[in-house]
C-alpha cells in the first residue's frame, strides 16, 4: 500500500523544527508496519524533490529494530547511506544506538552515540552517551529523570 502524506502532527513538527508544507512523505507498508518511507522537499508548493529515505527493519514482535537513513545525492541520482539507528529492547529499557556509514568498510561500523531509556516505578530515566574511540568506551553526556510521567506520552501499539 502506497500513501503520500502531506501533513504531520504538530507534535512531530515542533520536535523536528520542520514546516509541514515543505515536506511530503511516501510510505511503503508491509505486515509489520512501515518498511520504507521517502521524504520529499516540496518546491513552489507543487514540485517534489527527493530528500531522504528511511528503511525500517522489525523484530519478531513487530517493533522497529533498525532505521536506516539515506540522503538523496543529486549528482549521481541515487540515495546514499548516512547512518543507522539500531534499537534493542528489554522489559524496562530501550537502547538506541547511532552508527554512521563507513564507506571504506562498506558497512555501518562507525559507532557514534547511544541513548538509553529506562522505565521504572517513578517514571523514566534518559541517558545519552558518546563513543570514546581512544578509550574504547561509552562516555555519559547527559542524564534526565522524568518522574510522574503519564503513559499518554508514549505511543502504544
Amino acid at each position: 500500500v502506497l500513501s503520500v502524506v502531506f501533513a504531520l502532527t504538530s507534535v512531530v513538527n515542533a520536535v523536528s523544527g520542520n514546516n509541514v508544507k515543505d515536506f511530503a512523505y511516501n510510505s511503503e507498508k508491509q505486515e509489520n508496519g512501515v518498511e520504507t518511507q521517502t521524504v520529499y522537499k516540496v518546491k513552489e508548493g507543487k514540485y517534489l524533490e527527493r530528500h531522504l529515505q528511511y528503511n525500517y527493519t522489525h523484530d519478531e514482535k513487530g517493533r522497529v529494530s533498525a532505521k536506516e537513513i539515506l540522503k538523496w545525492n543529486q549528482d549521481n541520482s541515487r540515495f546514499e547511506k548516512l547512518y543507522c539507528l539500531n534499537f534493542s529492547y528489554t522489559d524496562n529499557e530501550v537502547n538506541v544506538e547511532y552508527v554512521a556509514w563507513n564507506s571504506k568498510a562498506g558497512d555501518y561500523t562507525n559507532v557514534k552515540a547511544k541513548a538509553v531509556y529506562q522505565m521504572n516505578e517513578n517514571g523514566m530515566n534518559y541517558m545519552a552517551y558518546n563513543w570514546n574511540e581512544k578509550n574504547n568506551s561509552w562516555n555519559l553526556v547527559t542524564e534526565h529523570n522524568a518522574t510522574n510521567w503519564n503513559s499518554a506520552l508514549l505511543a502504544n501499539r
